[in-house]
């Protein structure tokens, strides 16, 4: 079967589900060794860990954010930094100064996510297999506020 996706849209439009559109070439500039950082609570409201590669439209998206527990805002922040400078580490493997950030956040994460957990039960399913019993469908759930002092 031939594909007329390039002869009905045209060489410079790409095929959606009943309309043609118009193909983008994004360019995304290399990053230099050792650049600056937020810290991983603006890292995460601003959507990168990299001033360079903020994209103030996202301000939108930062008006929208909440979280019910201040212990687990703190895990996000460290998961999504550790995101960024795991991606960051991937193209820039020598910068010892951004592994030795990633090694303190990975650090704080595994203490942080012991302590959340002890307190509140597993963030993830394979966590609850840890437990002795299958504890993953106790509320509350992990995003779901409860009563301060732990499982519900």
């Amino acid at each position: 079967m031939e594909n007329n996706t390039t002869t009905a849209c045209g060489v410079n439009n790409g095929s959606l589900p009943g309309t043609c559109a118009p193909l983008v070439f994004p360019y995304v500039p290399m990053q230099e060794q050792n650049p600056a950082t937020y810290d991983k609570a603006e890292a995460l409201e601003k959507g990168t860990l990299f001033p360079g590669l903020y994209l103030p439209f996202f301000r939108e998206m930062r008006s929208r954010f909440r979280c019910a527990r201040p212990e687990l805002c703190e895990l996000m922040a460290m998961d999504f930094a550790l995101a960024e400078l795991g991606l960051y580490l991937d193209t820039h493997q020598y910068d010892t100064e951004a592994f030795a950030l990633y090694q303190k956040y990975a650090a704080l994460y595994r203490q942080g996510r012991a302590a959340y957990e002890a307190k509140y039960g597993p963030l993830q399913q394979t966590a609850a297999a840890e437990a002795g019993s299958y504890t993953w469908l106790q509320e509350p759930w992990p995003w779901e506020a409860a009563e301060e002092g732990g499982k519900a």
